[in-house]
């Protein structure tokens, strides 16, 4: 193993100048965990040298620092079980003692190298330390303002609310109060999603009726809607799921269903479908809205990424098309993800009549001059979430 070793090794010429340009780290192994080939940017990223990795097994060159052991996991697994992963995310001790955060996916390679019938295990892993202490900084951002507004708020609805039940308020102050006791009620909202970010209630799995808890929820969001003409139908299995909790569940349905509404046109169609699948319970909202745009899409699990001018908020009531947000509903659910044991993840088509978030929709199929119909209109775009409800 030695001698046939390089960092490089095995691949013609073309193979090496893409893989020497590469700035994702890649390592191959033999089957029996010798690592076979690294890249420059695998050694830079590891904090490595080619002399510390060369010809060695896996488990000698990552295994002298305990903290490292996610790390070796992920290659003993993929050995182990012979099947691909995706996308995991591990913190990685160099051995100058910095800690990089990295995202790590492994697959084989097509030609033999161990044996008849044997693969080699090549894993491809890049640096997102930069991205994480970013998102890390924009929680500790989130949690102190949390605190600083809580006092001030709730001083200032204690007030509303007594100015609102005060006798003798006169007609010119009763409009002004109003819109004033609203907007607080979409600040003390705001504060709840977030507290909830902060500190998640705790996962609670238990069998209960699906089909009821969810028609439930739509036609609360019906009543809450009946401004618009958007339809919403349900495709519902009649299962108790004993893997999923329903506040979670609530929480999820009402966030992208909310969501969905906002982003159709009147006439238009949201359909909710929960189905049971080998993995587990699949939940889907698909809309058939505006869609979002594919410089969006990677973004829209994070807190404060608008999709639209951020004016274009600013007056907008729950449900209203184009109504938007700041993105913290979603930003709960990606980390509700984390600790409640499932998936959530997007496809969506942007509308071709309007590519970009600067282009315009009516709001009305009706009106738009692209289309005859809703079924044209579906055809332009939409958006789909999809969650999946793990088994364990």
């Amino acid at each position: 193993m030695t001698e046939k070793f390089s960092m490089l090794n095995g691949q013609d010429p073309v193979e090496k100048i893409i893989l020497r340009s590469m700035n994702e780290g890649v390592i191959t192994l033999e089957c029996n965990g010798d690592m076979f080939s690294v890249n420059p940017a695998a050694l830079k990223i590891l904090g490595l040298s080619e002399h510390e990795v060369k010809g060695r097994h896996f488990m000698k060159v990552f295994s002298t620092d305990p903290e490292n052991g996610p790390f070796m996991a992920i290659f003993e697994k993929v050995i182990r079980d012979g099947s691909p992963s995706f996308h995991e995310e591990i913190v990685f001790k160099r051995p100058d003692g910095q800690k990089v955060d990295l995202a790590i996916a492994s697959s084989f390679l097509d030609f033999d190298v161990c044996g008849p019938g044997m693969q080699s295990v090549v894993m491809v892993f890049r640096d997102i330390t930069a991205f994480k202490s970013l998102e890390r900084a924009k929680m500790r951002a989130v949690n102190h303002l949390s605190h600083e507004i809580n006092t001030p708020l709730a001083i200032i609805q204690a007030s509303v609310e007594l100015l609102i039940r005060k006798e003798g308020l006169s007609d010119k102050l009763v409009k002004p109060v109003e819109r004033i006791r609203r907007n607080v009620k979409r600040l003390t909202d705001i504060q709840s999603i977030v507290e909830e970010i902060l500190n998640p209630t705790a996962f609670n799995p238990r069998p209960f009726p699906a089909s009821i808890l969810i028609e439930e929820i739509l036609e609360k969001i019906r009543v809450q809607s009946s401004p618009r003409s958007v339809s919403l139908t349900s495709r519902i299995e009649n299962i108790h799921p004993d893997i999923i909790d329903p506040h979670v569940m609530r929480v999820i349905l009402e966030t992208l269903v909310k969501n969905a509404i906002e982003n159709t046109p009147d006439q238009g169609e949201v359909v909710v479908t929960l189905i049971s699948v080998p993995g587990g319970i699949l939940l889907q909202v698909q809309d058939y809205g505006v869609g979002i745009p594919i410089s969006d899409e990677e973004f829209i699990f994070e807190a404060f990424h608008n999709t639209q001018p951020t004016d274009e908020y600013s007056s907008k009531e729950p449900f209203q098309f184009n109504a938007g947000g700041k993105g913290l509903e979603l930003l709960r659910l990606k980390i509700l993800s984390e600790t409640c044991f499932f998936e959530i993840s997007l496809e969506s088509q942007r509308c071709n009549f309007i590519p970009t978030s600067l282009d315009v929709c009516p709001g009305l199929i009706s009106s738009c001059p692209h289309v005859t119909g809703p079924e044209d209109c579906k055809k332009s775009g939409g958006s789909n979430f999809s969650v999946l409800f793990l088994k364990k």
